[in-house]
């Protein structure tokens, strides 16, 4: 063993020792005491008074100008003393309360108001809310203030008030209702929900966008409602009639809406376009014809009627012999509208008796049906079944057909006639043959008259220059209007003075309308379709259906049967006439008389006249 372990053993040895004594004076089993016992540590000293805070939510947004509020909850620690409550690090532009600032013994809540100013700018702010009291150590929380834009408080709707431009609309027009908003300062309003309402729908229609639109006559009261607010107007609904046109015992109009009706004679070619046919067949009463489209203008003057569209587009129905219906078929008849074939846009179109012709928009002239009389103006005797041009690169403001002849007037108010002349009624001044005389292309009215408009009658024409004057040349036999005279091949004044608005040449009497809208008779009147009781007629014109004041006239034609009926639109287009014979219904109000009858005074055709 080493030197260096020698001092180890000598104190293990010294340990041994003593650890022995003990152990011996342990087992020795004495009672007495050994050594001093140790006393058991103080308690603590009871903890420092304190206070401390919380709040019911760590954040708070307010928004300008008005107030925000959270409870502050005390908590107090070995004190009873009263605890003040204050605010730091208040940004400028908002001022902060307390309710109660200061908190006694029993209190431990306390109510702060944060009122930021209306100008105060928006953000986020840190504030400190601070506890203190005697002899107590301050406590201290943050809490967020979070400043926010007000929102611009909403104006409520105080009034409403419709605007339209018109009280009154026709059936099947649509007109735009408007709206104005107020609040109670009188401000205008926008973006506000606003429903309408019709009283009637039956009469007048509305959306949701204030569009209304006339569905029949009557009158309806539209609502327009905003909030609750809301404000009514009243709307008259009429119907107004377009154009009037009387064939071979029938008659036909245009009501509102580009709506065709027709009454009397249906017979077997359907020419009122009722499924109801025979020989004699007929409705007294106006009869829809269903065109595609709205119709502008339409033409009727024997068994055939057509009419243009909106579109431009020409239907026609009824007799098709020689290919009247212009629609490229050989059916005897059709009680359907049928489209005009060739794709061509029509302006207008104008029925004869056995013929029609009408004028594209880009002013050319086109011609259908029979040809025998050269009344297409073709320069041949072949029939069409669908349009053919009509020669001499003449540009036409309109053409009008009749019984075997037609006319038509230029964009240089020229007057060119072709087709059948036997009695002059080309109007070329020659002499009068009285035979088979027959016009292949268009010739020249002579006298040099700018007529603005023509109408085409049995074996005669009429003519109204852009002055009103009125002049007829062809068959006379009292048709002219100037007195007792003879047939004449060059245009003639009619007497009386008058000035015309219009002139419809018929069978075998004529009418014109006045400028003033006076309406004015002459021919036969062996019905009554002169519009007053005359015997044997009048060869000058006479004061027709007493005081009534028109817009328009048609006086009948023919191709087979009879036309001795007239029929008037009325000033204010609110309301047709019809007077004259009415064996077929052909004055469609609903009744008939026999052949032999005279009808003198216009009656209404039923359904057609204000309510």
């Amino acid at each position: 063993m080493s030197s260096s372990l020698r001092p180890s053993f000598s104190h293990l040895a010294r340990a041994l020792a003593v650890g022995g004594i003990a152990l011996l004076t342990a087992c020795s089993g004495s009672d007495e005491p050994t050594g001093t016992v140790t006393p058991p540590p103080p308690p603590p000293p009871p903890p420092a008074p304190s206070v401390t805070v919380a709040f019911s939510r760590p954040d708070l947004t307010v928004l300008q100008g008005e107030n925000g509020t959270a409870t502050v909850t005390v908590t107090r620690t070995n004190y009873t003393g009263p605890v003040t409550l204050t605010l730091e690090g208040l940004p400028a532009g908002i001022t902060g309360t307390f309710a109660p600032a200061t908190l006694d013994a029993t209190t431990t809540t306390s109510t702060l108001t944060f009122a930021p100013a209306m100008t105060m700018a928006t953000g986020f702010y840190p504030v400190q809310v601070k506890a203190a009291g005697t002899g107590v150590t301050a406590s201290s929380e943050s809490m967020a203030l979070i400043v926010q834009a007000r929102p611009v408080p909403v104006a409520k709707v105080h009034s409403v008030k419709i605007t339209a431009l018109v009280d009154t609309i026709e059936a099947f027009d649509a007109l735009q209702l408007g709206v104005v908003l107020r609040d109670s300062t009188q401000a205008l309003l926008t973006g506000r929900a606003v429903a309408w309402t019709s009283s009637d729908p039956a009469v007048a229609t509305v959306d949701a966008s204030g569009l209304v639109t006339g569905v029949d006559r009557g009158t309806v009261t539209l609502r327009a409602t905003s909030e609750g607010v809301s404000d009514a107007t009243s709307l008259v609904v009429v119907i107004r009639y377009r154009s009037v046109t009387a064939g071979t015992m029938h008659a036909c109009d245009i009501a509102s809406g580009g709506r065709v009706y027709c009454w009397g004679m249906n017979g077997n070619d359907g020419r009122i376009g009722s499924n109801v046919l025979g020989d004699g067949a007929y409705v007294a009463r106006p009869v829809l014809v269903p065109i595609p489209g709205r119709v502008t203008q339409m033409s009727t003057y024997g068994r055939t009627s057509c009419a243009v569209t909106m579109q431009g587009q020409a239907w026609c129905w009824g007799y098709n012999g020689w290919g009247t219906l212009g629609a490229g078929s050989n059916v005897p008849f059709s009680v359907t509208a049928v489209p005009v074939a060739g794709g061509l846009t029509f302006r207008s179109v104008s029925m004869g008796s056995d013929h029609a012709c009408a004028v594209t928009v880009d002013n050319k002239g086109y011609c259908w049906g029979n040809n025998e009389w050269r009344q297409l103006g073709a320069g041949t005797t072949v029939a069409s079944s669908s349009p053919i041009a009509v020669a001499g690169n003449i540009a036409f403001t309109s053409i009008t057909a009749g019984h075997s002849f037609t006319c038509g007037i230029s964009t240089t108010s020229e007057t060119w006639c072709w087709g059948a002349n036997s009695i002059g009624q080309i109007g070329d001044g020659g002499r009068i043959a009285y035979g088979n005389v027959f016009v292949a292309l268009p010739q020249r009215v002579t006298g040099g008259l700018a007529f603005a408009s023509v109408s085409l009658g049995t074996q005669y024409a009429c003519g109204r220059t852009a002055g009103g004057q009125g002049h007829c040349w062809g068959s006379n036999n009292t048709k002219f209007g100037n007195g007792p005279g003879s047939d004449k091949s060059s245009p003639m004044l009619i007497s009386g003075g008058l000035s015309f608005r219009s002139i419809s040449a018929g069978f075998s009497h004529a009418c014109g309308v006045t400028l003033d809208e006076q309406l004015y008779c002459w021919g036969s009147n062996g019905n009554g379709q002169l519009g007053l009781t005359l015997l044997n007629g009048s060869n000058v014109p006479v004061r027709a259906g007493g005081a009534i004041k028109v817009a328009e006239v048609a006086a009948s034609g023919i191709q087979t049967g009879s036309a001795s009926h007239t029929c008037a639109i009325s000033a204010d287009r609110l309301t047709a006439w019809c007077w004259g014979r009415n064996d077929v219904g052909q004055l469609g109000n609903g009744a008939t008389t026999s052949a032999a009858a005279t009808n003198p005074t216009p009656s209404v055709v039923t359904g057609q006249k204000p309510l």
